[in-house]
């Protein structure tokens, strides 16, 4: 409404009854026109009234009469939770007078808070324009503080906020604490970190803000002793330790996995909220201490602390992670009490421990239909319940229902889906879903689906669609992706593919990992190819992942089978820390090679450095006191497998001792020693006893 006075209303249209009706109307429309021009000769001119303010009412057009009218009725349009208004009067002015726009900290500060970037820029391009950011310290704050904490990507706001935190010739706390929580937000940890003792060179003091995002950065990188480097500061500048620095600090502690430190944050003072209960619920729920977030539970309702929706949502999922059933039972009948059992939240986590820890399907589906509205969350929690209680074809129904709701499925919902798929029926649908990734261009958003899709195939051994998925489809391929395809492929007998696999990881500068190289070091060492398995060799130091442990076993193994023993020892006296498959590589690699009595003495080496050895290794030892003809070794060996070190003799050892006396020509004695053999004879040991040379 332009005017405070009624709208003004021409009766032109209206069919009088009588000819006196007909003069009186005529009469008051005389008077309002009069009452009409009069308002028009009293306002003011188009020219004198600004046409930022026209909507305003006539409190607020006065205001136009001093200088700073604009911005306070700006600012109160901001204080009255009417944005729309004040950033109508503001683009007014603006478009009007930049100059007078940009430099009235009030408004600015006030539209900051809520505008969109495209005006943010057009505050920050006058105020450069006019060199107004160095004589206005409030208003060059106001524009980092929307640089960091508006972006629309954390890695948007670093340039425009590093250029202008440069820029600054005065720089404040609030400034510091704006630009360190830009970074932070950006996942530069260590450059927020360096901030802090900038900041107390120039003389500015920090604030809880300052802490808070400083310990912020911290626990998202564990990075305990810089958190607690600053745990001191904070006691040393006698900054009040209030909720929120309180929540920082225990949230530090408890991703770093300090919990007792956590513990003393919490009782440090008497002032305690759901938010510091919750959180420290919630780290012993991810780190699977089921009795510790129960235990801590308990306090909470005895320090008369309400819980609240995320309280009983990291009970669950403690629940969940320890299959156990009945603790999250007796959460879920709490519910009701509190009137949370429709919560989104609690019900995705009722939803997963039914899914995980329930034999009964109705346990989940009440879970589910609990949900008022599911979101992509409850949906996805659901089909991957329905998955694991093997009811493939309703997974794929639920799939077409959540997408009829309304709900869109996410890169993990398909990827869940196809991971569900057991059944030869349920592969048809899961088909169905491969034309559907097509369609809706899933694949090019991660990883995650096309490498569902390739071990959805490779389950079901179609090769050529799982080679077809991972060579044309346009999803990121990651190393998972040519590892577990090369993998199958060695398990199929076609190495000469699977090794194609990582010339195509390095072509398209994928990752390779100490898991990646090992499995192609697998194929190499199957085809007994020297050539490949020396390349894969120098990459592995080129890479820097020679001292990897399952590496350097791999690289034994192929070597080993490649008949190169002098470069297999090579390798194995390379290692720091030989595990037993280190051992039982290169012992085998002795083995292979005919060389008993050294394979024996490494036998005697791991013992001695404290290797425990398993089955294999005693396969290797039996073996190498059977064609070495040390058969009272090897009888010394048996005996001791059990008693010295804990290791039960199987059918494999038996048939290996047996041969070994048989081979010998003691048949009497193996006969005797049958007797007491833990495994039950069968064929093959009566045929490896009855071997005579």
């Amino acid at each position: 409404m332009l005017y405070d006075s009624a709208p003004f209303v021409i009766y032109s249209s209206v069919k009088v009854a009588n000819p006196g009706e007909v003069s009186q109307t005529q009469q008051t429309k005389g008077k309002k026109k009069k009452k009409k021009r009069r308002a028009r000769g009293r306002a003011p001119s188009r020219r004198r009234r600004p046409p930022a303010l026209l909507h305003l009412g006539s409190d607020m057009r006065r205001l136009w009469r001093s200088a700073s009218s604009w911005a306070a009725a700006v600012a109160e349009h901001a204080r009255s939770g009417r944005p729309d208004a004040a950033l109508t009067v503001f683009r007014r002015v603006l478009a009007l007078h930049p100059v007078v726009a940009a430099a009235d900290e009030l408004a600015c500060s006030a539209l900051l808070r809520f505008c969109d970037a495209r005006l943010a820029y057009q505050i920050h391009s006058q105020a450069c324009r006019r060199g107004l950011l160095a004589s206005n310290p409030v208003l060059a704050c106001s524009l980092l503080g929307f640089y960091a904490a508006t972006a629309s990507s954390p890695t948007a706001a670093l340039l425009p906020a590093a250029k202008l935190f440069d820029e600054m010739a005065h720089k404040d706390s609030i400034s510091y604490t704006a630009m360190i929580s830009a970074l932070v937000r950006a996942g530069h940890r260590s450059q927020a970190l360096a901030l802090y003792p900038c900041m107390l060179q120039v003389g500015a003091p920090p604030t809880h803000h300052t802490f808070a995002h400083l310990l912020s950065a911290c626990a998202s990188g564990r990075l305990h002793r810089q958190g607690t480097q600053l745990h001191a500061q904070l006691l040393l500048w006698g900054t009040d330790l209030n909720l929120v620095l309180k929540t920082a600090l225990l949230h530090m502690y408890c991703n770093c996995g300090y919990m007792d430190y956590a513990h003393t944050v919490l009782h440090s003072t008497p002032q305690t909220d759901v938010v510091l209960w919750t959180a420290i619920i919630t780290a012993y729920s991810k780190a699977g201490h089921l009795q510790a977030a129960l235990h801590m539970f308990t306090s909470m309702t005895r320090a008369a602390v309400l819980p609240n929706a995320f309280t009983y949502a990291a009970l669950i999922a403690a629940c969940s992670y320890s299959r156990a059933l009945q603790p999250g039972r007796q959460l879920h009948a709490r519910l009701f009490k509190f009137a949370l059992e429709h919560d989104t939240s609690v019900c995705n986590a009722l939803i997963d421990l039914y899914s995980k820890s329930s034999s009964r399907l109705l346990d989940l589906l009440h879970a589910f239909h609990a949900v008022d509205k599911p979101n992509v969350v409850s949906w996805t929690a659901f089909i991957a319940g329905l998955a694991c209680h093997g009811r493939d074809e309703e997974a794929f129904l639920a799939f077409s229902q959540m997408r009829v709701s309304g709900v869109l499925p996410n890169s993990f919902t398909v990827s869940t889906l196809l991971k569900g798929t057991s059944s030869s029926l349920a592969f048809l649908h899961a088909m169905k879903i491969h034309g559907y990734i097509l369609k809706t261009s899933f694949e090019s958003l991660d990883a995650s689906v096309g490498n569902s899709l390739v071990d959805l195939y490779v389950r079901f051994a179609r090769m050529d669609d799982a080679w077809a998925v991972t060579t044309t489809m346009a999803f990121v391929r990651d190393r998972f992706t040519y590892t577990s395809l090369a993998r199958v492929l060695n398990q199929m007998g076609l190495q000469q593919r699977a090794l194609k696999m990582v010339v195509r990881m390095f072509h398209e500068d994928v990752d390779v990992d100490g898991f990646s190289l090992a499995s192609f070091l697998s194929s190499a060492a199957s085809l007994a190819s020297i050539e490949a398995g020396k390349q894969l060799h120098s990459c592995s130091v080129k890479l820097g992942l020679s001292s990897d442990i399952s590496v350097s076993n791999s690289l034994i193994d192929m070597y080993s089978k490649c008949k190169c023993i002098r470069d297999a020892k090579s390798v194995f006296q390379s290692i720091r820390k030989p595990t037993v498959v280190s051992w039982n590589a290169f012992m085998s690699a002795l083995v292979s090679d005919k060389c008993y009595n050294e394979a024996l003495s490494a036998f005697e080496d791991m013992t001695l450095v404290g290797a425990k050895p398993d089955d294999i290794t005693f396969s290797l030892v039996l073996f190498a006191c059977n064609h070495g003809g040390l058969v009272d070794i090897g009888i010394k060996y048996f005996n001791s497998m059990s008693t010295l070190f804990g290791v039960l003799p199987q059918r494999s050892h038996c048939t290996l001792f047996l041969d070994m006396l048989g081979r010998a020509g003691r048949l009497t004695e193996a006969a005797s020693i049958i007797d007491g053999i833990p495994a039950h004879p069968n064929q093959s040991m009566c045929r490896a006893m009855l071997k005579s040379p």
